[in-house]
């Protein structure tokens, strides 16, 4: 009966792209009531490991799927290695679909820390517009003028106490008009 269940959750969780695979060993590990020590035993896996899976902090491979999937009684092959691939494709649609300023015009120069095409724009607009203040070009200002609106350029200027180039950022917030 046990394993009627988990092959019935099985395929909900292969269709659930949104929950990362170590979520669902988590769900799975605490509907069968075992310690993740106790998995360890049964999978060959070290603790640590598990949890690692469990947490996010390591991949699933073919063979810690394989080995899970035969502690826990899931007779799909690949199961975790599968909704982990689901889980990842679903983040680069995610990605995709991010709304991000015209990153031909914004530079290396202005953004020498970070990796532009990985940016959450919408996460760190606070940041980005300070940073394109503090060390863009004209046109990196009214890019991200442009992206953001008229009033996050504002708000910032509200609290444009903080610019480590106070007076650089206060000359450019007059390019857009503030």
């Amino acid at each position: 009966m046990q394993s009627e269940s988990i092959k019935m959750n099985a395929e909900i969780y292969l269709n659930m792209p949104s929950v990362p695979a170590g979520a669902i060993l988590y769900r799975i590990v605490q509907q069968q009531h075992l310690l993740q020590t106790t998995l360890a035993q049964k999978s060959g896996l070290i603790p640590q490991r598990i949890n690692d899976l469990i947490m996010g902090r390591r991949r699933f491979t073919p063979q810690n799927s394989f080995m899970l999937e035969q502690a826990l009684n899931i007779s799909l092959q690949g199961f975790f290695y599968k909704i982990q691939a689901n889980h990842d494709i679903y983040q680069a649609q995610l990605a995709e679909h991010q709304p991000k300023p015209n990153l031909s015009i914004l530079t290396p120069t202005t953004f020498w820390d970070v990796d532009l095409k990985k940016l959450e724009w919408t996460k760190c607009q606070d940041w980005a517009i300070r940073r394109v203040l503090e060390y863009g070009t004209k046109e990196e200002i009214e890019e991200l003028h442009r992206f953001y609106g008229h009033d996050a350029f504002a708000k910032i200027k509200e609290n444009s106490k903080g610019f480590m180039l106070y007076d650089v950022a206060l000359k450019n917030l007059k390019t857009v008009g503030l």
